[in-house]
């Protein structure tokens, strides 16, 4: 938890300084002339709108709406760290205020609340049911979620990595919470 939170400190530092430019620019460069397919450049347009942070909530929600029936102290946990992941990505974007790489996008692109949402997204299901395919899935989501935003010129190269190390963070807490309370090794009907 501490080696992703000082990663996160030392990107935000570097991002303050200007030091990112040219690695953004290159991964943007890069993934220009990486990526000339038509079809390519339609998923990366509908993955985009399809994993976008409100509907990426509505899953997430409607996963916890499921867990509320199955284990009710699981819903309240993992319903409270989605919160918190969600409003410390908030937090951050509204306090940092880094431009986006398009003027005609609004808001603002540090972290990357599409790679944050998809992330989490990701990271719920996987704590839920450890699955080697639903792994490898989450993980060609997220990086195609992470080369749509930066191919889209929505954020930078880094606002994505931001993203990830927030996600790190949030699920190293997480993890260490869960070895603290033995209530997630009981079964549901002795820990209520």
């Amino acid at each position: 938890m501490i080696i992703a939170s000082v990663c996160f400190l030392i990107l935000f530092i570097c991002i303050q300084l200007s030091l990112t430019e040219s690695i953004d620019t290159l991964v943007y460069q890069t993934l220009h002339d990486v990526i000339t397919s038509q079809g390519v450049k339609i998923y990366l347009d509908v993955i985009s709108s399809v994993f976008s942070p409100l509907n990426c909530l509505i899953m997430i929600l409607f996963i916890l709406a499921v867990l509320f029936f199955y284990s009710k102290f699981k819903f309240w946990w993992y319903g409270l760290w989605c919160f918190s992941v969600f409003l410390i990505g908030t937090f951050l974007k509204n306090v940092i205020q880094r431009p986006r790489p398009s003027v005609d996008i609004d808001g603002f692109s540090f972290p990357s609340m599409h790679v944050l949402s998809v992330c989490l997204l990701v990271s719920l299901i996987l704590l839920l049911k450890r699955n080697k395919v639903l792994y490898i899935f989450g993980i060609v989501l997220i990086i195609s979620i992470m080369i749509s935003r930066i191919y889209l010129q929505a954020h930078y190269f880094t606002d994505t990595i931001g993203s990830l190390l927030v996600m790190w963070t949030m699920i190293q807490a997480i993890q260490l919470s869960r070895q603290s309370d033995l209530r997630f090794y009981k079964t549901d009907s002795i820990a209520k």
